[in-house]
């Protein structure tokens, strides 16, 4: 009863606000309209989906969920001016649940979470209207898309919205944005973001750096982070840690005896601190006090850094 009567109040408040938007901008009436029923539908079909996931129904649950993928692809189009190929809605992430239910399970108050699947066409167009956005479509739109959409309330009651690209050449590009499930604001504090995927190569780069997500977007290749020389020798050093640290996870899932393996396991947190430091020199942040700070508290756990990223260090131009 008191999810209905939730559901009931936030309806009402969108219904108002189309209604004053349609009285200060009456040229945009339809669109307002459409974006009242696409509400009122997600809601629908989302209450289905909860009900059949409830009753372990999986032919009628796996109906809904195919009925929400549908209906959100045409929002994409009409809110965001974009054709999508897919939907994911992961397990575990659908159906959304209702605030009391994610207040309850992450311990959280209960005024910092709110419903969002209604919001869904709202942030859809919050999205479109951000230059991440529009940079990261300008290039990515006439391949095939993904948009995926997870329930994250459980921190800063944010809702993730990511968007994937794709080619025919086993590579991919993708972003994301996280929006406040009750002021329905952009969250996300770096104005980019972009990561870059190439199976062919076991190429694989995340970054926050405008300049050189600007510099890839403008770029013919798909999705190719241009680093300079040293840079570039500091990304290779930071794949030979991850290599590194995989063959030790490898042996600790071997390993019968965890307790034996303590030391091995101790080595393996000092490799995941130094790829975090590379990391952030990676991604231009040499000077920032973060780094520094970072540096700082590794030496005083394990000692001076290893003597190849010294070298690295020494050789910044």
């Amino acid at each position: 009863m008191k999810t209905e009567f939730n559901i009931i109040i936030v309806m009402a408040l969108l219904v108002s606000a189309v209604l004053i938007l349609v009285s200060q901008n009456p040229n945009e009436t339809p669109k307002l309209l459409s974006f009242e029923k696409y509400s009122n539908d997600i809601v629908e079909i989302n209450e289905k989906s909860k009900k059949y996931k409830l009753v372990d129904d999986e032919i009628k649950f796996n109906a809904t969920k195919k009925l929400m993928q549908e209906k959100i692809k045409k929002i994409s189009l009409d809110f965001m001016g974009l054709k999508i190929s897919n939907v994911e809605l992961l397990d575990g992430y659908y159906p959304f649940q209702d605030p009391h239910s994610v207040v309850e399970r992450f311990d959280l108050e209960e005024l910092s979470v709110c419903s969002f699947e209604q919001k869904i066409p709202l942030h859809l167009q919050t999205i479109s209207q951000t230059e991440n956005f529009q940079m990261f479509t300008k290039k990515y739109s006439s391949y095939k898309l993904e948009l995926t959409i997870m329930d994250e309330r459980s921190y800063l009651s944010n809702v993730h919205y990511g968007l994937i690209a794709f080619n025919h050449e086993n590579q991919f590009a993708s972003t994301y944005f996280h929006v406040d499930s009750c002021t329905d604001e952009i969250t996300d504090k770096e104005p980019y973001h972009l990561n870059c995927f190439d199976g062919n190569d076991d190429y694989s780069y995340s970054t926050f750096n405008t300049d050189d997500i600007l510099s890839s977007f403008s770029s013919v290749e798909f999705c190719k982070i241009k680093l300079d020389s040293w840079r570039q020798s500091l990304y290779d050093y930071s794949k030979t840690l991850q290599e590194k640290q995989r063959q030790l996870e490898m042996k600790l899932i071997a390993s019968e005896d965890q307790v034996a393996f303590g030391p091995p396991f101790s080595e393996m947190n000092i490799l995941g601190d130094l790829r975090n430091i590379v990391a952030n020199m990676v991604h231009g942040k040499f000077d920032d006090q973060s780094t520094h700070e970072m540096i700082k508290k590794y030496e005083k756990q394990n000692g001076s850094l290893p003597k190849e990223l010294l070298e690295l260090i020494e050789n910044r131009e």
